[in-house]
């Protein structure tokens, strides 16, 4: 059964082991298009939104009560097709996120676009922008061409202009199936490169990188999740030729 957000207002610290920062499951939300402000109102504790009203909560055969978001026909990037919104945590060294993710019948992938995921200060390091000295990164989702999908990664050791790519593999997301992505991070030592990310799509784990310098000193920390999805990319090229949908729920975080 889906429970109701819970976050807890502390210091990441051994009395938030094992527990549920945030569990939202979207019952107790009402049914119908959410604009920006009372969205956050019912979250309590986001930084901001941009939904331009692509976002509602629906109700599904399978899970209850969701978030359906709307990529229309022609568009791309964080202004004009899908929604974003920033959710503040207390700032840790270690989160594990998972969430639950139906792209509808007939979604166009097309070339790609972003899915959510734990970031060090919100949405800052998106976008082209790189850490100069390890103050943050973000460690969003990617689908890809045909559904394959990537962790997108931006930190101190970038290799590309944008985001490093790390392949799901042979894992395919399928339109019309609930899938669950989780991802879980840990923290480099201040001064150390081994920092760590893995990812799991349905349980199979896809992504398993070692030895990463996430942070430079004590700045860095976890300290919020970035709902980030739309199609882009920024040319045409990315746009879905038909207006697409794709549903989340279940957003749950936990320090391990």
């Amino acid at each position: 059964m889906k429970k109701l957000m819970l976050v807890v207002a502390m210091a990441a610290c051994g009395c938030l082991a094992d527990k549920a920062v945030v569990q939202e499951g979207f019952e107790r939300f009402k049914p119908g298009i959410y604009p920006d402000v009372p969205f956050a109102e019912y979250w309590g504790n986001i930084g901001w939104a941009h939904l331009y009203g692509k976002l509602s909560v629906v109700e599904d055969d399978a899970q209850g009560k969701v978030l359906r978001i709307f990529y229309p026909e022609g568009f791309v990037g964080s202004e004009l097709t899908g929604s974003q919104f920033v959710l503040n945590l207390p700032p840790a060294d270690e989160y594990e996120l998972s969430y639950r993710v139906k792209f509808e019948e007939g979604f166009d992938f097309r070339l790609g676009g972003k899915l959510p995921g734990l970031t060090s200060g919100g949405e800052v390091f998106t976008g082209g922008v790189h850490p100069k000295d390890g103050e943050g990164w973000s460690a969003r989702f990617m689908w890809r061409e045909g559904g394959k999908a990537e962790l997108y990664l931006y930190y101190v050791d970038n290799k590309r202009e944008w985001g490093d790519q790390f392949s799901f593999g042979d894992a395919v997301l399928v339109p019309g199936k609930w899938h669950e992505i989780r991802q879980r991070i840990r923290l480099n030592s201040p001064e150390g490169a081994n920092g760590t990310i893995q990812a799991w799509l349905d349980g199979k784990k896809v992504v398993d990188l070692k030895g990463l310098r996430l942070r430079i000193g004590e700045q860095g920390y976890i300290d919020s999740f970035y709902f980030s999805t739309f199609h882009g990319g920024q040319t045409p090229e990315w746009a879905p030729i038909n207006h697409s949908y794709a549903r989340f729920d279940d957003i749950k975080i936990v320090v391990p």
